[in-house]
């Protein structure tokens, strides 16, 4: 039987340090916050790494790898808002702004070379496309003469 918890619950939970958590494959689920507060209950994403440097290993260890998604392990002091353009957080929401414009300029930019492609590759099966037809006209007019010579021949 599955019970919905009020949010008052849940904080008071969350405040003695009960997580509302399952096991998966032996791993316990880790509370996370996003930078814009919002809470995520996942399994961490635990990672070896090694630093290279000139072919010699520097350094090495293990890491979670949520925090390269931005997630944190405490509630964030300052909330940021969320970008929807490039799935991480800004500052301010000018940032998040100019962020779309940036995205969409590179959109832009990019569709109008795709399309340049297309009218190439477009143009290219055209002709193709021409040449036969002006290869089967000939063809056809070939045939024609043939017929009206045998059909000379036989009158």
């Amino acid at each position: 039987m599955v019970t919905k918890l009020s949010p008052e619950a849940r904080a008071e939970l969350a405040g003695q340090g009960v997580a509302i958590s399952g096991d998966i494959g032996g791993l316990q689920k880790q509370r996370y916050w996003t930078q814009d507060g919002r809470e995520i209950m996942a399994i961490p994403a635990i990672r070896t790494y090694r630093r290279v440097r000139d072919k010699k290993i520097v350094g090495e260890g293990v890491r979670d790898a949520n925090f390269d998604k931005g997630w944190l392990l405490q509630p964030p002091a300052k909330l940021k808002p969320y970008c929807p353009h490039c799935d991480k957080w800004h500052d301010t929401q000018k940032e998040i702004d100019d962020c779309g414009e940036k995205k969409g300029a590179f959109n832009k930019k990019w569709m109008a070379k795709a399309k340049k492609m297309k009218h190439q590759e477009g143009d290219g099966e055209v002709e193709g496309l021409r040449a036969e037809v002006s290869e089967l006209k000939s063809d056809m007019s070939d045939i024609k003469d043939m017929l009206t010579q045998l059909l000379a021949k036989k009158e």
